[in-house]
């Protein structure tokens, strides 16, 4: 099944409904699986996909009274690409789901309290498609791993997103220094709120956050009249805890060939069907 491995492993991002195991049906079966991240229409009760299709779950009481904190939420489902899909909707059972977070930008290098704490890694090089970590061309989306109050049971909703909200990341850039004909560079950084003394931060987990970066396109193309090859992630990187020990923090890189999305939107909208679409995702 398509991406299964990386969505399972990293950090326990995909909380499962009941189901924890998903196998296309057989070299017989027109049921297959998949995850991607999607839009929520608030009106409709759907999820619309970067691909223009829209995925109407058949079990919707299981995304009711989620702490929704993003427009944006990763949904695992399966569907049968035999029904009709000519109008641009599936029905899907969704079995699983990854909240989202929203990041913020900075209009410049962060000041002393716009940051306080390294981050354990920035996880995207799992062997998945970079389109996987974007949605169209100006939103991209970041699992990052972090450590997180040593109380925290991370596999109960309620208190991990609360945690989770006890955490910012904010993307800035300085387009004169990091901006070059092949690509560009974002900074992250991390802030941890309410810390008290007696905190201990040693307990690794994970989420995705969202960041738009139209402006930082914007300006890139107004500099080189293009859109970047590849699109570097740096952020201070700390495995051990969120000390900044000299011995321990290193500056981190993940980088995303950032023309493979663009090379992804151009096939979407020279696509001949949406039924053909979907059924290409097996």
């Amino acid at each position: 099944m398509k991406h299964m491995k990386y969505g399972l492993l990293v950090a326990g991002l995909g909380l499962m409904l009941g189901v924890t195991s998903c196998l296309d049906g057989g070299d017989n079966s027109t049921t297959v699986s998949y995850y991607e991240i999607v839009k929520k229409d608030a009106l409709t009760g759907t999820y619309t996909s970067q691909m223009g299709y829209k995925v109407a779950p058949l079990n919707p009481q299981d995304l009711e009274d989620l702490p929704w904190a993003s427009d944006y939420i990763q949904l695992y489902y399966s569907y049968d690409y035999g029904q009709d899909m000519s109008g641009g909707e599936i029905d899907a059972n969704v079995y699983g789901y990854s909240l989202i977070r929203e990041g913020q930008w900075l209009p410049q290098s962060p000041a002393e309290g716009d940051a306080n704490a390294p981050i354990s890694d920035v996880v995207l090089d799992s062997g998945n498609k970079p389109y996987d970590f974007f949605y169209k061309q100006d939103d991209i989306f970041l699992p990052i791993e972090l450590f997180v109050r040593k109380e925290v049971d991370t596999n109960d909703l309620e208190q991990r997103e609360a945690e989770m909200a006890q955490h910012e990341f904010a993307l800035y850039y300085d387009a004169d220094k990091d901006f070059s004909e092949s690509g560009m560079t974002l900074y992250l950084r991390h802030k941890m709120l309410n810390v008290e003394e007696d905190d201990e931060f040693t307990q690794l987990s994970g989420g995705w956050w969202h960041f738009n970066i139209i402006d930082a396109m914007a300006r890139y193309q107004e500099k080189y009249s293009k859109r970047p090859d590849k699109i570097t992630i740096s952020f201070e990187q700390n495995t051990k805890d969120v000390s900044y020990a000299d011995n321990l923090v290193l500056e981190g890189k993940a980088e995303l060939d950032y023309q493979k999305i663009v090379e992804f939107n151009e096939a979407l909208s020279g696509s001949k069907g949406i039924s053909k679409l979907l059924r290409g995702k097996r």
